[in-house]
């Protein structure tokens, strides 16, 4: 414990080291912030430095920035040569990210109200560009941030602010059961929900809950597939979050045409909100995408859930779902010299 600018300064290197009253405290009601959520991303980030910076005036926590120091990131683009040469920079010049764990598409930044915010952000953004020093890093990065936490917000340099494509989506759950939910889709949607039924039906797809994961090898198979599909680099944390996801709040859900499974997806959240990761099909099984989403929405409204996050991507068809953009494409970066920091603004245009 330090003090800088008016703060006492903590920096941690995993949950278990903080008063989990303290840090649950800091994460209020905000998804994926809690001190259990932390723990299980420990677990699937293993190969990440979790380096965790706390803000406290008068012994009272008021601030956090959680970050990770990675030598691996899936980014979201489609150049194989562009994410080779990624990769080899990242082996080499890792990556600290302030984000919440595990790809949940959320800020690891949390801080507070006027008349202290300019100065705790101040002030984390200080000890992280030293933390970032210190590990060598090649970027410092704040990513997932909304609208409101950059416009107008004096973000002291080096961070340079910039704005990606795809941004997330999230359905926010009003209905007491799945039928009143249907009622509020268009006449179209709800057409073409008896119609994926049915055709399911005739398929023979059959959907299923489990409260922990389960034909991993299969289900890997079928992850990559999407991936591949969508020109997407393999998720390297994958396996380890289906094997942890009892740590929190998750349902497994799979689709099934006898023994074969042909799809599944991980519904898995913090408090009262949850996200739809690590969706794997069968191409040559129709219709079996539509009975998971369906489904992941029926679990959700049943479990009392209220938010489903969507994640980015497909809008066309999540927009008929009901599903509304969110605005977490925003982040801040500073790069450890000049040629990295005009690689990164390239990059930022290719996401």
């Amino acid at each position: 414990m330090f003090s800088s600018s008016g703060f006492e300064v903590q920096i941690a290197h995993s949950v278990e080291e903080i008063d989990p009253e303290v840090w649950d405290c800091l994460a209020a009601n905000r998804p994926f912030a809690s001190y259990r959520w932390y723990r299980f991303g420990e677990k699937v980030l293993a190969d990440s430095q979790p380096i965790y910076i706390i803000l406290f005036q008068q012994k009272e926590p008021v601030a956090r920035a959680t970050f990770w120091l990675t030598r691996q990131e899936p980014l979201p683009i489609s150049s194989e040569l562009a994410r080779r040469l990624v990769g080899a920079v990242l082996r080499r010049w890792p990556v600290l990210f302030c984000r919440s764990p595990w790809r949940t598409e959320t800020t690891g930044l949390i801080l507070p109200d006027s008349p202290c915010h300019d100065e705790a952000l101040t002030t984390i953004t200080q000890v992280a560009w030293e933390q970032a020093r210190q590990h060598q890093a090649s970027f410092l990065v704040f990513d997932y941030l909304e609208y409101s936490d950059v416009e107008g917000v004096p973000w002291p340099e080096p961070l340079v602010p910039t704005t990606l494509s795809g941004p997330g989506t999230r359905l926010t759950i009003t209905w007491p059961d799945f039928e009143n939910y249907l009622k509020h889709l268009s006449k179209s949607a709800r057409k073409d929900y008896r119609r994926h039924r049915n055709r399911a039906a005739d398929l023979n797809v059959r959907v299923s809950r489990h409260p922990t994961a389960t034909l991993l090898g299969e289900a890997m198979v079928l992850i990559r597939n999407v991936e591949k599909r969508h020109q997407a680099a393999p998720d390297p944390w994958a396996r380890l979050a289906l094997e942890n996801a009892g740590m929190v709040d998750a349902t497994w859900l799979t689709a099934e045409i006898g023994e074969r499974l042909v799809g599944c997806g991980l519904l898995i959240g913090d408090g009262k909100t949850r996200i739809l990761k690590l969706m794997g099909l069968d191409y040559d099984a129709r219709y079996a995408y539509f009975q998971l989403i369906y489904e992941a929405i029926r679990c959700a409204i049943e479990d009392g859930v209220q938010v489903l996050r969507g994640g980015s991507g497909s809008y066309e068809i999540k927009q008929r779902l009901g599903f509304e953009l969110e605005h977490n494409n925003y982040i801040t970066f500073a790069a450890s010299n000049r040629a990295l920091r005009w690689a990164g603004r390239q990059l930022s245009a290719m996401i």
